[in-house]
Parts: C-alpha cells; sequence; structure tokens
C-alpha cells in the first residue's frame, strides 16, 4: 500500500504490528513509528530500516550530549540534524553545534539588547551574521534595515 492511500486506522494498525513482532514499547516510540509509516509506507523492512536508523542516530546525539553535558530536546534535535548531515564523525558533529551555538549565543545577545524574541528573529540574525560577521554594530544595523518596513507598519 502507498503511503498516500494509508487512512489513520492502517497507520495505526500496521505501527501496532510493527511495534509488536519488534517487541517495542511506549507511546513516544509509538508516535515514531506512525510517522515513519506516514512518510515510508507499510513494507516493514523499509520501516525497520528507518526506524534503526533514526535510533542510532538519536543514540549517538544522545552519547555527545552526555559526554559535552547538554541537556535539552532543542539540543538533542539540533546534534540529530548535524549528525543527518556529516554522519557519525563525532568530532565533526561537535564543531559543528560549537559553531551553531555561538552564533546562537551571539544572536540571543543581539536580541536582548534589541529587546527582540523569537525563533525566527533569531533566524534572520544567524543568517545576517553569516554575511557581515561577528560585529555586533554591523549585524544590528543590518538587521535592523532589514526590518523597517515591518516596524514602521506596526
Amino acid at each position: 500500500m502507498s503511503n498516500e492511500d494509508l487512512t489513520k486506522e492502517a497507520i495505526e494498525q500496521f505501527s501496532q504490528q510493527f511495534m509488536d513482532e519488534m517487541n517495542l514499547e511506549g507511546k513516544k516510540t509509538l508516535i515514531k513509528i506512525k510517522k515513519i509509516v506516514k512518510e515510508a509506507g507499510t513494507e516493514f523492512e523499509k520501516v525497520k530500516e528507518i526506524y534503526e536508523r533514526e535510533l542510532k542516530i538519536e543514540n549517538f546525539a544522545k552519547e555527545i550530549m552526555e559526554e559535552l553535558e547538554l541537556n535539552g530536546f532543542s539540543t538533542l534535535t539540533k546534534l540529530k540534524e548535524f549528525i543527518e548531515k556529516h554522519g557519525f564523525e563525532k568530532e565533526k558533529v561537535i564543531e559543528r553545534y560549537d559553531e551553531f551555538s555561538k552564533k546562537e549565543d551571539f544572536a540571543n545577545e543581539i536580541m536582548t539588547e534589541l529587546e527582540l524574541k523569537g525563533r525566527s528573529t533569531r533566524l534572520k540574525i544567524i543568517r545576517i551574521m553569516e554575511i557581515v560577521g561577528f560585529e555586533k554594530e554591523k549585524v544590528k544595523t543590518s538587521f535592523l534595515r532589514s526590518t523597517i518596513n515591518e516596524r514602521i507598519q506596526h
């Protein structure tokens, strides 16, 4: 059955059968399996392969978090993203995460100074930083110029 033709009931039924056959338990696991089935269809081996890959990525991310004494769901999500992009090279993943973390901290600093909030604002500031560098005044000026129309309308 193709994933476009799957009903909620079919997804639920296949997911439950998959969990039973793999001896898996838990609501979070069921949610993960359902998501995979929605995207990949009801081919057992394909779902198993995707699930095992995601589990391997998550465990590797948790290992890095433990090693670096990091916590939080957003950190786990970001590390998983870097692992998917860069593979299971621990040093490379840690390096990318450190770079991202520095950018995010710098963006948060600027947002505090400008009394701004929001994820999209942080991402916009990070994009600007990638162009103009880590000079606060340049980043602030570029950001304020890029949002002048939005601020005038409010």
